[in-house]
């Protein structure tokens, strides 16, 4: 069976590197029928992304990605994609704008911090703002694009600036969060209250959650994504079908649409390659998410995934 939607991505609007737009010509490039951008809890990107993908003949979904900090007892936190909500129901309209605020405040207070410490004196946060237009959820990638466009860096200069400028002295003390996030059942109930649908994303070593989350709520879970191992895989998909969930995937911060291709002369040595449409979502479960109805199934695991190289 092959892949046919990419529903985990990431945009200039969090951490991505592409604009919706690019997101859609290089989706349309690679062969993926449908798409979806899942910003980090935000969803700004979104109306580009749906029109741009529509003009374009692709198939598209309202996505999001949520933050869960560790609260189920152990030292884990939980990501997870939310599609088809309505981002104005007042409440989660309310979180989103929260969700801004905490991390913009954040990456002021960071970049705050490298001044005081002689480094990025020549910008300010408005600049940040500036540069970055449309956008409300403001990391480190912002920060970074403005340099580039002031010329005060050049897009090679990315990674030694992250590690050992910006989050070296974010590290120096914690930032009190400006606000809270939700934890696994809020998030659950309050995209449900908002007509959505949600699936814990990349369940890297927490599929042992799966049960209790799907006694919270949980509609599904990300099955093909570069972050699980074949085996979880393959275990993934027997608990979607055993469960009758909901079943989704992407390539997130990998391969062509994640951007990191941009730093080698050769793809293929990026620690991020795959494989064209290796990750991604198999047309009849996009379908089901689109339609919110899961048919008739019968179990087959027939597509084992992992980076460069199909098995």
């Amino acid at each position: 069976m092959e892949i046919y939607a990419n529903l985990h991505l990431h945009s200039t609007h969090s951490d991505g590197k592409y604009t919706p737009e690019e997101l859609v010509r290089l989706a349309k490039e690679e062969g993926y029928g449908a798409i979806a951008v899942t910003d980090h809890d935000t969803v700004t990107a979104n109306a580009a992304l749906m029109r741009c993908a529509k003009e374009n003949g692709l198939e598209s979904i309202f996505g999001c990605e949520f933050t869960v900090p560790a609260t189920m007892g152990e030292n884990s936190d939980f990501h997870f994609v939310a599609f088809d909500f309505d981002p104005t129901y007042p409440p989660m309209a309310e979180y989103i704008r929260g969700m801004a605020l905490r991390q913009t405040d954040k990456t002021r207070v960071t970049l705050e911090r490298c001044q005081e410490a002689g480094f990025m004196t020549d910008i300010t946060m408005e600049d940040v703002y500036e540069a970055n237009p449309g956008v409300v959820w403001h990391c480190n990638e912002q920060v970074f694009r403005t340099l580039v466009a002031k010329g005060l860096a050049k897009p090679e200069d990315y990674e030694d600036w992250v590690e050992n400028i910006f989050y070296y002295h974010e590290h120096l003390a914690p930032i009190p969060p400006a606000y809270p996030f939700k934890d696994a059942q809020g998030i659950i109930d309050l995209v449900h209250a908002a007509g959505g649908i949600i699936l814990i994303a990349h369940p890297h070593k927490q599929l042992h959650f799966i049960d209790r989350l799907a006694e919270m709520g949980l509609d599904g879970l990300e099955v093909y994504h570069p972050d699980l191992t074949p085996e979880e895989q393959t275990e993934a998909m027997r608990i979607a079908y055993e469960k009758n969930l909901f079943i989704a995937g992407g390539t997130d911060h990998s391969g062509v649409l994640g951007g990191e291709y941009i730093s080698f002369e050769n793809p293929e040595e990026c620690p991020y390659y795959l494989e064209p449409r290796v990750f991604g979502t198999m047309e009849e479960h996009f379908l089901e998410l689109k339609e919110r109805k899961i048919g008739k199934r019968e179990y087959k695991h027939t597509h084992t995934a992992r980076r460069g190289k199909y098995l």
